[in-house]
This record gives C-alpha cells, structure tokens and sequence, in this order.
C-alpha cells in the first residue's frame, strides 16, 4: 500500500459473531478480524444475545484488523457499520441495556399476527410496511414485551437497533437510524421510507422512544478517544451509518441495478433485490424495505438457517468433520463440502428440510421445523452430508423463485456471496439446484465491504455509490447449472416441496410447536 493510498473499516455485527475488514480503493482486503459470540435460547423458538458479549466482539474483531493491517492512522478515512437487522435492543434513557437483545429469529411473539389481524387485514400491512404479518419482526416482539413484561416494557426508553447502539459506543454523536436497517422491523411506512406511526400505535409506542430515520451512509460523528482505546481503530476516523446487513452485502456484491440480486449464504440465507421503485413489485412472497442506496427501494426474501444448519450439524454430529479439518489445517464446512462429493447428486433419494428455526420465504411459516425424510438403511453418512447441502439449496430455490414471480422483469443477474460460496463445490450444488447461471464475488464478506463502501462514499470519498461500487466490487467466477442434473433436481426440489406442503397443510407443524412449548 502506497503512502498515499487510503484505508476504509467496514464493520458487521451479526448473528454468530462480528466480522471487520480493512480495505483499500480497489476493495482488496488489508486486514481482517473475525470473534464468534454465543446467543442463548432460554425456550424453545426463543433467542436472545448478550450486548456486552457483541460490543467485546466488534472491540476483538477490530484490534485484529487494525494490527493486520498495520497501517498510519492517517491512511483511514472512515468505519461503515452494519449489523442484524430485526433484533430487538432495550435500552433505558442512557441508552444501557435492560436485557439482552431479542433476536431476529426469536418466535416468542407467535400468536401476534393473530393479534395484529384484529387492527390491520394481512393485505393491508404488506400494502403498508412492505411486510407480512409474522411474529417475527420487531413490532409483534414490542407488542409481546408489553402484554407479557410490562415492567421492561414501560423501563424502555429507547427500542433501537444494534445498529445505532454500537455507533453510539463508537462515538456517535448522531442518534439515527435508517430505511435499510428497518426492513425487519415490520413497523416501516414502505413508501415514506419513514416510521409507521400506525404500526407504532399497533405496538403501544411513539416516535419518542425510536431513533428518528436519516439516509443509509451518513456520517453520524467520529471515534471517540474511549473506542480507540477499545477497539484500534484511530480517534477521529469517520463513523457513518452503513445500511443493514443484507443491503450492504447487495452493495458489496455490486447490485445497485434494476435486474441484479445477490444471495447471501451466510447463518441465515438472505436474497436481496435492487428496485427502482415500489411499483415493480407484482406478488406478495416477498417482503419490501429500503435500500442501502439512498431514496432506492429493495425486496428480499429469506431462508433463515441455511449457515445455521451447517453449524448445527458441525456442533453435534460433525465430530468427524471437525476431527479431520484440524488434521487438515481447513474447516469443517470445507470437510462437509468434500464429503458430499462421494454421494450422488440427489443424495440417494433422502431429503434435509433446513427449516430449524422455522421456514420463511414463500410460506412465513414460524411452526416449521427441519426433518431428514427419506432415510433407508443404505444411506451411509456422506448422504447424509450431501442431503444437508442439497437441503439448504432447495430452500434458497424456493427464495429465487418468488423473487422470478414477484418482480416485473424477474431477476436476469443472481450474484452468490457469503461464507458458503467459499467452496467451488457447494457454489456447483447451489447452482445446479436453483437452475440458473450465478456470479461469485472475489470478496466473500459482501456485508462488510458494502458496509465499507458505503463509509468511504459517506465521508465523501467517493462522489457516489456508483464509483465506489465501480471500484471496489470485484466477480470471481461464474457457474453454470451442470445439464445432466438438472432434470433430477427439478424432480428432486417437487419432492422437497411438495412434502412440507404436505406437512404445513395437514396442520403437524403447528401440532409439534404446540407440543414442544407445552412439554419443553
């Protein structure tokens, strides 16, 4: 790096831990810091994280990115912050925390779309929000807080994102939100791009206990002398907003046109689509917010434990994969990836339903549960294997295809993105399976690097997203579907769908939450 080359922070605080990475001008990497945190689930469907333990995250994140890179402090011009969005921080008039965050995928809040039904038809607050009715935004989890924990509820000064939370720890002088960062919080006036001062009635509050709405990007102050010390990032850097997660992974993956798409195959698995206005949308599977791109509008849809399985699997059956990467000096997942090569395509005949935390995109089913269907006594473990993968990318072929039916022109350009297109082998199976030509990015964390992006255009580095998308965001490859499986795997995804169909229509889902939140 040049004397005279300059550096730009992104930050992404998400669901399984904080990533951040230096970049320069042309988006390569300087310097990246990763620290993995816990969440809790004290009751089936319920999760819930640690502030503290997030903030300790970013501080140990940022110190190894910043000693990475090694870098005067003069060569940083700004930090781009992201974070999860629909997770719920509680926090009282010095804006500390009362609890520990509520998660985006938390279902405590399940009989709230019940609830809500009874102010506002399901047409209605899609029409409104961009949002279907579902227990898991935002609104339906302050609504829970206050019918079930008045005390915390009426404790609360401030209902926020982590977003703003960690700015404000950072040195934020700005106390802001942004359209991108409210997409799940179900509470969005979608065509303001502003705070639903019914859904907030809906809720039982008012826009005094919210962070008042300002542009994606924009500086909200610098670090503070207390943060630097913290975190290594130099007092006096350029704090700006970032957007939320998944639009700053679509910026980071370059989609800022009409057309293009990026998936995310992260802990969950989050597709995001550019729009140049509300009314390209003609279906109701998706769900519509703000985009990281200033006065532009996304829609999204979800399959939230595709990453999350894997780990699931890594954490309690993946011992032998876990054994092997350490003798191989790789990752388990990169294990897993190999493994599932010994199987054949369609995993001979067994089925991975990736649903363990319920099943979003088309059905926005909170009941949902995962299950392995089609188990014989001839499968062996790399079927097993296989099916996790093969499972997880049925789910995100489920996302594509509401995204090919609900937006006027469809989508002609899916970039992958995320820790999962790490693997040349999952990117093929992901491929084969959703059944159209997909781009990877050079640059995995796309979250982080839009996130980046957008701080160095915030602090006026970079005239506009566009230059900066132009300079920054680099394609890797492409794939394409492999002929010879796609007319098994067009059979094989009927299956996968047709039997939850079979499942949610009979009423078992539903069934088994009843029983487990009554026996567990």
């Amino acid at each position: 790096m040049s004397t005279n080359s300059k550096a730009f922070i992104g930050i992404d605080a998400g669901t399984t831990g904080c990533t951040v990475m230096i970049f320069d001008e042309k988006g390569n990497a300087l310097g990246h810091g990763y620290k993995e945190y816990p969440s809790e689930s004290p009751y089936a469907g319920w999760g819930e994280q640690s502030l503290e333990k997030v903030w300790d995250g970013i501080c140990v994140a940022s110190k190894q990115a910043t000693s990475q890179a090694n870098l005067p402090n003069e060569a940083y011009v700004s930090v781009g912050f992201s974070s999860q969005r629909g997770t719920l921080c509680l926090l009282d008039k010095d804006k500390k925390p009362l609890q520990d965050s509520i998660l985006w995928y938390c279902t405590r809040a399940r009989d709230y779309p019940e609830i809500f039904g009874q102010h506002i038809t399901p047409e209605e607050y899609q029409e409104h929000t961009g949002m279907q009715l579902s227990p898991l935004w935002v609104a339906a989890k302050i609504a829970w807080l206050r019918d079930n924990k008045p005390d915390t509820f009426e404790k609360t000064a401030w209902f926020a994102n982590g977003q703003e939370y960690f700015l404000y720890l950072l040195g934020a002088d700005r106390w802001e939100t942004d359209p991108a960062s409210l997409t799940l919080n179900g509470m969005m006036d979608i065509r303001k791009l502003d705070w639903s001062d019914r859904v907030l009635e809906m809720c039982g509050i008012s826009r005094d206990r919210v962070p008042p709405v300002g542009p994606p990007s924009g500086m909200v102050g610098k670090v503070s002398k207390q943060a630097s010390e913290a975190t290594g990032i130099p007092e006096g850097v350029i704090l700006c907003r970032g957007a939320g997660d998944q639009q700053c992974a679509a910026i980071g993956a370059g989609v800022i046109r009409q057309g293009m798409a990026e998936f995310t195959v992260g802990t969950a698995g989050v597709m995001v689509a550019h729009l140049d206005s509300v009314d390209r949308i003609k279906g109701k599977n998706l769900w519509w917010g703000g985009h990281g791109v200033p006065n532009a509008w996304d829609i999204e849809g979800g399959a939230f434990c595709l990453g999350a399985s894997l780990k699931w699997w890594r954490d309690n059956l993946g011992l032998d994969e876990v054994q092997e990467a350490e003798s191989r000096n790789t990752s388990p997942y990169a294990v897993m990836v190999d493994k599932a090569q010994e199987s054949p395509a369609g995993a001979r005949g067994l089925l991975f339903h990736s649903f363990l935390a319920s099943q979003v995109t088309p059905y926005y089913d909170a009941d949902s549960r995962g299950g392995l269907i089609g188990l014989g006594n001839y499968h062996t473990r790399v079927d097993l294997v296989r099916a996790l993968l093969e499972g997880c990318a049925h789910e995100m072929k489920m996302v594509v295809d509401a995204f090919q039916s609900d937006i006027d022109g469809g989508i002609s350009t899916l970039r992958l993105t995320g820790g999962g297109t790490k693997s040349a082998g999952f990117s093929q199976i992901m491929t084969d399976i959703i059944g159209m030509e997909t781009e990877v990015t050079k640059e995995k964390e796309c979250t982080v690097l839009g996130a980046a992006i957008l701080g160095a255009f915030g602090s006026g580095h970079f005239a506009s997203i566009d230059e900066a998308v132009g300079q920054m965001v680099q394609i890797e490859g492409t794939f394409t579907p492999n002929k010879e499986n796609r007319a098994m795997y067009e059979e094989h995804h009927a299956l996968y769908r047709g039997i939850y169909e079979a499942i949610a229509n009979a009423g078992q889902y539903k069934g088994l939450a009843n029983f487990s939140s009554k026996y567990f």
